[in-house]
């Protein structure tokens, strides 16, 4: 990873935003506990997790993911913490990634994600002004 002083010395024509990562599932393994977080419009709890991609499967287009040498890079996704939204965490947790269930508090089934791996399927969708094409995460699944 390039040093501050680095980033500040790059000519500002080299710089451009990360192309999206191509669609279709990745394996992958989840890097660190889940951040905690708010959303940036209505402020809801959130935790952040970052999803380490170990491979593409065979429904990603192999010369895109080559060239944007996606092993080792990251996915993130949120998971939103409301009555409403936990349980895709729960589905996530003990579905996706096999942790037992038993008589686990949430807390205890989250210190068990970091090293777990899972499934991911990217989708694109267009930023709201239209003008850009990102990565978001469609599903998870076990492996």
């Amino acid at each position: 990873m390039p040093a501050f002083e680095d980033i500040l010395n790059m000519r500002s024509a080299d710089i451009k935003a990360p192309s999206a990562y191509p669609v279709g599932t990745y394996h992958c393994l989840i890097d660190g506990p889940g951040t905690k977080g708010q959303s940036s419009q209505k402020k809801t709890d959130l935790l952040t997790f970052k999803f380490k991609i170990l491979s593409p499967m065979s429904d990603v287009d192999a010369a895109q993911a080559a060239e944007q040498q996606i092993v080792g890079k990251f996915i993130v996704n949120d998971y939103y913490i409301t009555d409403a939204a936990v349980w895709r965490l729960k589905e996530m947790l003990v579905e996706h990634l096999g942790i037992e269930e038993e008589d686990k508090s949430f807390l205890q089934l989250l210190a068990e994600a970091p090293g777990k791996q899972l499934l991911v399927k990217l989708k694109h969708e267009i930023s709201q002004d239209g003008k850009r094409v990102f990565h978001r995460v469609e599903s998870t699944a076990h492996v």
